[in-house]
């Protein structure tokens, strides 16, 4: 009997990016509205995720930057919509400020890319409906609500799609870019 060696795997996931007006305008409300509150963590890492793939072989990314590269990246006007505290039933885990998708452009192209993800075999579709949101802190234990101010943030427009990497460290999430799919 021999003993084999695991199979490297990668964290991953494919994300919006945000662009960078919009995360220092998220990040100002952050600091105003959630910076020393008791048992919450700051996501600094503001991203929109589409699919979250989790533990995938190393040697299978080329195939999901493959099936990504055939998802039409379409620019997408998004607005920021209510603050949520999830998950929806039961204590707190998240602090996420929801999305709103007029157009449904958003909502077209995080379907696109789980059609794709999901035809390679590395991934199946939550049985929940997806809700665009960008996580903005994570409760250290289990919390609850609470009140927080209106969030005005400019009206913005997706452009990018990325496959990241994400490794956990003490600090929260590392995350690395591993291709980049621009709108066209």
């Amino acid at each position: 009997m021999s003993a084999h060696a695991p199979e490297p795997t990668l964290r991953l996931f494919v994300a919006a990016e945000l662009p960078e007006e919009t995360r220092r305008s998220i990040g100002a409300w952050q600091d105003e509205s959630l910076a020393g509150v008791e048992d919450l963590r700051l996501n600094h890492a503001l991203h929109l995720t589409l699919a979250f793939l989790g533990d995938v072989p190393q040697e299978r990314v080329d195939d999901l930057v493959d099936a990504l590269a055939r998802v039409p990246v379409k620019p997408c006007p998004v607005a920021a919509a209510d603050v949520l505290f999830l998950p929806r039933k039961g204590p707190k885990r998240v602090v996420a400020l929801a999305l709103a998708d007029r157009d449904g452009l958003l909502a077209g192209l995080q379907a696109g890319v789980s059609t794709a993800v999901a035809a390679t075999g590395l991934y199946e579709p939550p049985s929940r409906p997806w809700l665009p949101h960008v996580t903005v802190a994570r409760f250290r234990r289990p919390g609850h609500p609470f009140s927080l101010q209106t969030v005005n943030i400019a009206t913005f427009c997706v452009v990018r799609t990325v496959l990241y990497s994400s490794l956990l460290e003490r600090a929260g999430a590392v995350h690395t870019p591993l291709a980049e799919f621009p709108a066209s």
